[in-house]
């Protein structure tokens, strides 16, 4: 349902939507899935490196002795990255034949952050009508990967690249409210998370272009996320829901690379725009056991013109999702699709706020994904 689901939060991976949802769940129930994460990007006709990603997510769920407390503890991916770029890209060749010691080359190659969020998580119903849920956050960013080539300016050129891994900690909190037999209101927010990440430079040009081998590190900004989420029951088998998400994508300003000294050698900006996604879902129950499911996505991209680059060539998004359930009350299955398609990102060096001349030309983004999951419900 385009992940509106704020309002809903009516199975395990309410975990991580919006954890007061968890009080609606009675005994112990446990969901695992994969989701199959296909991007393309295309610069100029020629394609970027196709890589697909499976990212795991496992939700658990318990009611405390039927008390009105209950527990929970998941695991799933909310952010992520991965883009590789061959040498013969436009944008490298472009770089290849405008070299001078003032402007060194700074080919793009592969970016990757892989990283998994794990949150054990409590919830009160502190009435029939109202619910929070609160818990930490712990970020464990277990690959991170920036590769590029670089030169003098004067013929001499080399490859670089840092690679490593870190963590950062956070904060949940979320409520739910049954206004009305029909109607639900849930709001959830997630902290902001500056996870410290290590690893090792290899050749890595600073801000003058001189190459740094050694230890190195970086602080990447994770943004806050607020969602607010109406969910309406129209009649016995027909459901529609609404969020607004607020991703705080100001928090990710800008990546100072450190070497073992501590000391910035390169900084690069990204001051990226706070944006707000539109989701719109809605499920019909066919019968006892099936549900089908289907929605619609909107959320423009926090990447300004004046610090884009090829790492993450994103533009405005829309998407569309169908999906299904079988559910026999005991164990259910879900599976889902979403085809996320992103507006051409038109880069042009005339335009004032676009970045000078080094990645003009039309980029061209859209994502695949498939959700498959299993939910078990002990008796």
């Amino acid at each position: 349902m385009a992940n509106a689901f704020v309002g809903q939060a009516d199975d395990p991976s309410a975990v991580h939507h919006n954890v007061a949802g968890i009080t609606g769940l009675e005994g112990i129930q446990i969901m695992a899935g994969f989701t199959r994460i296909s991007p393309r990007s295309e610069y100029e006709g020629v394609d970027a490196v196709a890589k697909d990603f499976y990212p795991p997510y496992f939700f658990y769920t318990n009611r405390v002795k039927e008390s009105d407390w209950w527990v929970g503890f998941g695991i799933n991916t909310p952010f992520g990255l991965g883009t590789d770029w061959k040498s013969d890209a436009g944008f490298n060749a472009f770089f290849r034949t405008t070299v001078t010691p003032l402007n060194p080359v700074d080919v793009i190659r592969e970016t990757t952050i892989e990283m998994a969020k794990i949150a054990p998580v409590a919830a009160y119903r502190v009435n029939d009508k109202f619910s929070i849920g609160f818990g930490p956050e712990y970020y464990l960013v277990n690959k991170v990967v920036y590769k590029g080539g670089s030169s003098d300016g004067l013929g001499t050129g080399w490859n670089y690249s840092m690679k490593g891994d870190g963590h950062g900690i956070g904060f949940t909190l979320g409520g739910l409210y049954q206004a009305s037999d029909s109607l639900r209101v849930g709001l959830a927010w997630h902290s902001g998370v500056t996870a410290e990440l290590s690893g090792t430079a290899s050749a890595f040009p600073d801000s003058s272009g001189v190459p740094y081998s050694g230890p190195a590190s970086v602080d990447l900004n994770l943004p806050d996320t607020l969602a607010l989420g109406i969910s309406y029951l129209v009649n016995d088998s027909f459901t529609v829901n609404l969020d607004l998400d607020r991703t705080q994508w100001s928090d990710y300003d800008k990546l100072e690379f450190k070497n073992a000294a501590g000391a910035v050698f390169r900084t690069v900006n990204k001051n990226y725009d706070d944006v707000l996604a539109v989701r719109v879902g809605g499920s019909y129950r066919v019968n006892e056991l099936w549900t089908v499911r289907a929605g619609f996505l909107t959320e423009p991209t926090p990447v300004i013109d004046k610090t884009f680059d090829p790492r993450l060539p994103d533009a405005d998004a829309t998407g569309i999702t169908v999906g299904f359930g079988y559910d026999t009350g005991v164990w259910a299955v879900n599976g889902a699709y979403m085809a996320l398609s992103k507006d051409d990102r038109i880069v042009d060096s005339d335009e004032p706020s676009a970045l000078p001349t080094l990645y003009d030309g039309t980029y061209k983004n859209s994502v695949d994904l498939v959700s498959l999951d299993l939910t078990y419900r002990f008796q």
